[in-house]
Order: C-alpha cells, then sequence, then structure tokens
C-alpha cells in the first residue's frame, strides 16, 4: 500500500471512530465513562478496513462508508461486552474487560446501550435494505452466542458444529459488511452473493488464525495465551486432534483442558500435527477470498489487497 493509500485508510478510521464517539454520546457520565475506556481499547478495527478497502475499490461513497463502518464496528463492539460477561472473562487486548473494571451490572447495561446506539446507527443509513442486513447479521452473532453456550456445556464439538459457530459468531458480519458494499451500489444478485461468500471465507480464516494464536505468546499476538481454552472452548487444533484420538485419549486430553495443563496440550496439538492441519484450513480460505476479491477489483489494484488478506489473516 503506497503512502498517500495509508493516510486515506489511517484517516478513515479516525472518521469512523469519531462517528462511533458521536453515536455514543450520552447524557450519564457513568456510560460516557466507559465509552471513552472501549473506544480507547477497540483493537485493529479489521472490519473498517474492509469496507474501506473493498467499498473504496467498488465506488461507494467516503460518507456512506463512514456510517456503515460504525455501525458494523458499535455490533461488533455490544458483542464483545456481553462474550467478556458470558466468558467472565478479565483481559481483553491486555486491558481489564469492562465487566472486569465496572462489574457485572454495569457491563450488561453497557452492552445494551450499545446495542440501542447500533439501531440508531442503522437508521442514519436511509437504506432499509443494509439496515435488515445488519440487523440479520446481529441475530445471527446472537445465534452463534447461544451455539457455543450450548456445546461447551456438553463438553464436545464435532468440526460440523465448530464451522457452524464461527460462521455466526465470526463470519457473518464480515459477509453481511460486504454485501452491504454491494447493495449500496445495487450489484446484481450474484454479485451479491459472490461478497457474502468472500466474507465466509474472510470470516473462516479470521477465526482460525485467531484459534492458532491462542497457543502464541500475548506479546506477540496481544491476545492472551490460552484465553480460549482457559475459557473451555475447543478451538479447530484441539478439534481436529481429537477427531484421531479414541475415547480414553480423549477424556485425558479434556482431563488436561480443565486441569490448565495447557503447555501439555499444546504439545499433544504438536505431535498430532494438528496445527499444520489447521493452517491448511486457514489458507484454504484465504486462497477463497483472492480468489472472490480478483472478480471485483482491478487488476492493477490487486496486490495491496493481496497483501493485507495475507497479513491480516496469518499468525
Amino acid at each position: 500500500m503506497s503512502n498517500i493509500e495509508e493516510q486515506n485508510l489511517t484517516e478513515f478510521l479516525l472518521e469512523v471512530k469519531a462517528k462511533m464517539a458521536n453515536i455514543t454520546l450520552s447524557e450519564n457520565e457513568a456510560i460516557n465513562e466507559i465509552t471513552s475506556y472501549v473506544l480507547t481499547n477497540t483493537g485493529k478495527f479489521i472490519r473498517s478496513k474492509i469496507i474501506f478497502l473493498y467499498g473504496d475499490e467498488i465506488g461507494v461513497k467516503k460518507s456512506k462508508l463512514i456510517e456503515l463502518a460504525s455501525a458494523a464496528e458499535l455490533i461488533h463492539l455490544s458483542t464483545l461486552i456481553h462474550d467478556d460477561i458470558i466468558d467472565e472473562a478479565d483481559i481483553r487486548r491486555n486491558k481489564p474487560t469492562v465487566v472486569n473494571k465496572w462489574g457485572i451490572k454495569k457491563a450488561i447495561l453497557y452492552g445494551d446501550f450499545l446495542y440501542t446506539k447500533t439501531f440508531q446507527a442503522l437508521n442514519s443509513l436511509e437504506n432499509i435494505a443494509i439496515s435488515d442486513e445488519l440487523i440479520k447479521c446481529a441475530e445471527m452473532l446472537i445465534d452463534g452466542e447461544f451455539n457455543q453456550i450450548r456445546i461447551k456445556n456438553n463438553n464436545t464439538i464435532s468440526l460440523e458444529q465448530y464451522y457452524d459457530v464461527i460462521e455466526k459468531k465470526t463470519a457473518v458480519l464480515f459477509s453481511g459488511i460486504l454485501k452491504c458494499i454491494g447493495i449500496e451500489m445495487k450489484l446484481s444478485e450474484n454479485d451479491l452473493e459472490q461478497l457474502k461468500q468472500l466474507g465466509l471465507s474472510f470470516g473462516k480464516a479470521f477465526q482460525i488464525n485467531d484459534d492458532l494464536s491462542d497457543f502464541n505468546k500475548s506479546e506477540i499476538t496481544g491476545k492472551a495465551e490460552f484465553k480460549d481454552l482457559s475459557e473451555g472452548k475447543l478451538t479447530l487444533p484441539v478439534i481436529l486432534m481429537l477427531e484421531d484420538l479414541n475415547p480414553n485419549q480423549q477424556d485425558q486430553i479434556l482431563e488436561l483442558i480443565h486441569s490448565g495443563e495447557y503447555v501439555a496440550v499444546k504439545e499433544h496439538i504438536d505431535n498430532s500435527n494438528s496445527f499444520e492441519k489447521a493452517r491448511i484450513e486457514r489458507d484454504k480460505a484465504i486462497s477463497n477470498c483472492i480468489e472472490y476479491t480478483e472478480r471485483f477489483i482491478k487488476l492493477d489494484r490487486l496486490d495491496n489487497l493481496r497483501i493485507f488478506l495475507k497479513e491480516t489473516l496469518v499468525a
């Protein structure tokens, strides 16, 4: 990406953050205190980057992209607040979570506040089809969380269940925002479907990459090592390993997880070659992203998006 393109993206992200701050401004100072804290710890704004990079190439007006990105980030942010409550998580992006810092009651209320502000943002889009698409995404995110809780309680997960959860909890919002770009430009149903599939492939690669990062040092990933395992979540490398074990061996691995013996679990995954299997699945999804991207982006602009995809989706 050239210096000018980097600058354009940086300016866009600053405008999205300013828009989010404006949308979430409240007369209640306690709410504003949490908002200020949350908006200084918002992560990499991957969804906004996708909206800008693809939307700008396809020809969507910048003002529309800012509105769409703000709504998408608020949906994502509200789900993170509730996820941390459900998971009883203390740390997110190396900082205390809202529930850790302000307690469960204020965290629940703040998550609800963000949802109401999300719908306010959707109203500002002035496009019912886009609003409907993002509302569907929000519904599926909740459905995915319910499925994940059910699977977690059952203490087992198949590959089919895993991919269903990550589609609803992660990929659906990527899919939705890309489809919304196409809706804004009045693209054909076939093009909308291609954008949807691009988003699903991106979300799949993104989640598998996040699964792999659970076993890397936090200073490398910005995510606490073994965070998912400590919350009882069975990620793709673990699932792939368990699939090759007999029931007794599976029980032994699950006992190691419950006992917090995460280094031992990592060694078992290494020995089973399941990390490499997971990387292969991630790389297939990245290849699909690139293939779908080539259908929408001019040849002389493809290299930048290829680099973005690989840098974003490889741990």
